[in-house]
């Protein structure tokens, strides 16, 4: 039998091969479908490391959006053993990300319950496959607004899209409010393996800067990343610190906007300062919106700029 000849594959194969495999383990393949752009998608509210009191975090905002025009479904899904005051109201639905029971896949956990000691890490595979399973199977788009800790979660979720086991997701904005996205000073204080992860310089975080510095999910994926000089848990740098298209940092005048303010804040008149757009100074933070928080979020949810 005649012997197969081989042919030494060039550079230019090599590079493209390298490239797909690249996309294939890190979920960065680029956007391909339009937007919506309205107020009629399933929102979902994702809270952080101390929140858990559905209605207290993000009634305020849910009110204020209802009132704006937003007909879509809002979803605050529970995670955490302590999440309480999480009655489901009008156009408001609960999901449970944690009734699984014990397993180990992907940072596990024994028992059937998620805490501060669960893997930031695991929190975001449950809510990866929760959003496959609810809305992308259904071929629904959402958006996200999360909190804190919880904008870790899906920007982990959308950078680990095709790895691990991990589902390719329909999310076409994402909010974060106060999210340590490089990290959060003395967190490992708290005690907790996720206090432990949001330390700058943890292997989360690490991960994070090399491959989810704004991760897509299928069709594209908008991210408006949001901090405050006034934030005394998360520095507005920390919170700003994605490579997104949209970036807003507050002033502290003529309000202080803490961290936990982020969703019940509307006091107009409030002095904003954005990067973009500072012509005249680039890389500098130009106040260019009067828009406060609760107003702003609902802006980067309906528009693909603002």
């Amino acid at each position: 039998m005649r012997a197969r000849a081989f042919h030494r594959p060039t550079a230019g194969i090599l590079i493209a091969a390298l490239f797909l495999t690249v996309v294939a383990q890190h979920g960065t393949a680029p956007a391909v479908a339009a937007r919506t752009d309205d107020t009629s998608k399933p929102t979902l509210f994702i809270h952080g490391y101390s929140g858990g009191d559905c209605e207290g975090d993000w009634g305020f905002l849910m009110d204020h959006m209802r009132a704006n025009g937003w007909t879509g479904q809002f979803y605050v899904p529970k995670f955490l053993t302590g999440d309480s005051n999480c009655n489901p109201r009008a156009g408001m639905a609960m999901g449970c990300m944690n009734c699984t029971g014990s397993h180990s896949f992907w940072f596990g956990h024994s028992g059937t319950t998620h805490s501060n000691n669960t893997s930031i890490r695991h929190l975001a595979w449950h809510l990866a496959n929760y959003i496959a399973t609810n809305f992308t199977a259904r071929g629904l788009a959402v958006d996200v607004v999360a909190h804190s800790m919880g904008g870790l979660m899906i920007r982990y979720a959308l950078a680990k899209q095709g790895v691990d086991s991990f589902p390719r997701l329909m999310v076409e904005d994402v909010v974060t409010l106060g999210s340590p996205h490089n990290g959060a000073s003395f967190a490992a204080l708290t005690g907790t393996t996720e206090g432990a992860e949001m330390e700058p310089g943890s292997s989360l975080i690490t991960w994070l800067k090399t491959w989810g510095m704004n991760p897509k999910g299928t069709g594209g994926t908008d991210w408006t990343v949001i901090g405050s000089h006034g934030d005394l848990i998360v520095q507005e740098d920390s919170a700003t610190a994605m490579t997104a298209p949209h970036r807003w940092r507050y002033t502290t005048s003529p309000n202080w906007i803490f961290h936990r303010d982020y969703m019940h804040s509307s006091a107009a008149g409030s002095t904003r300062r954005a990067q973009y757009p500072c012509v005249s100074s680039p890389g500098s933070w130009c106040e260019t919106s009067t828009y406060y928080p609760v107003q702003m979020i609902r802006a980067a949810t309906l528009d693909a700029a603002h």
